[in-house]
């Protein structure tokens, strides 16, 4: 909880009464490895907390490919927020890479929170902003940088994927084919 308190006070300083009115309202989830905790298809009830573990976000295509659009890791915030917010149909998947663990904020209940004192209504919306923001840095990245230059922007910024995900996991985030990627790594290490 330490670890999510941190977070949190990060973003918005609040008083321990404050961040208390949270702490009724959570929940700590066990997630096995290969476990969904959202699917295409469904309504993302929940925003969850990474406390320990590693998870993927992607969608099935029209062909049936699964495309990675998000890793992670602990520490992280993990939601289909277009989904969220509309408590419309989630475009994405969440799958546990492996044993993991999350708290979980229900929708209503987050909702309550953000009208209880305006600390938490702030912290709703530099959330929303940093997830608007994470999105828009995704697709800027993906129409904007050649495959190469999205191979060095994701070994500068996120390093710990290349140890952590396997080739098809990572050519997918990059939006390259499997084999095009150990094409390009083997010109990045030529050079």
């Amino acid at each position: 909880m330490d670890a999510l308190k941190n977070v949190i006070t990060s973003v918005v300083p609040m008083s321990d009464e404050e961040y208390n009115l949270m702490l009724p309202i959570i929940s700590r989830v066990e997630v096995k490895k290969e476990t969904d905790l959202l699917q295409q298809g469904e309504i993302c009830r929940h925003i969850y907390f990474i406390e320990s573990g590693f998870f993927r976000m992607f969608y099935v295509d029209y062909r049936g490919n699964e495309i990675n659009s998000r890793f992670a890791k602990p520490n992280d915030f993990l939601v289909d927020f277009a989904s969220f917010i509309t408590q419309g149909t989630a475009h994405y998947s969440c799958r546990a890479m492996e044993d993991s663990t999350v708290i979980a904020l229900e929708y209503e209940k987050v909702e309550k929170l953000y009208n209880s004192c305006p600390n938490w209504s702030k912290f709703g919306r530099l959330i929303a902003e940093s997830a608007y923001l994470i999105i828009i840095e995704r697709q800027e990245m993906l129409h904007f940088q050649t495959p190469e230059e999205r191979y060095k922007t994701i070994l500068k910024k996120e390093p710990y994927l290349f140890q952590m995900v396997s080739q098809n996991q990572l050519s997918s985030y990059i939006g390259i084919k499997p084999e095009s990627l150990s094409r390009l790594r083997k010109r990045m290490i030529g050079k």
